[in-house]
């Protein structure tokens, strides 16, 4: 697991490659930066309904909460980093948190 920056976006490297949808994936860009009020909304709102009424009071700690955070500053499906190995997955939505936070 790696990172390196690319202006404000940062390139995450997999510890391991997986397979996702028939394709490797490596690493991903984050681009926290970029996002807007509306992206987090609509992250809260997929989270919503995904819980079905068994929502978090404080969602910024709930890791299924950043998964979503982490899917949309990476343009990618929220799937594709549930699907990560558990140290890199734990890594990401702690960059969510972080940056939701701090």
């Amino acid at each position: 697991m790696s990172e390196e920056t690319q202006g404000l976006a940062e390139v995450y490297t997999f510890a391991k490659p997986f397979i996702f949808e028939g394709q490797e994936t490596k690493e991903v860009t984050l681009d926290f930066d970029n996002l807007s009020g509306n992206d987090i909304i609509s992250c809260d709102r997929q989270y919503r309904a995904e819980q079905r009424g068994g929502i978090s009071l404080a969602p910024e700690m709930d890791k299924a909460y950043l998964a979503y955070v982490v899917a949309k500053a990476a343009g990618v499906h929220v799937e594709l980093i549930r699907t990560a190995k558990a140290k890199d997955f734990t890594a990401l939505t702690l960059r969510a948190r972080n940056f939701l936070l701090l």
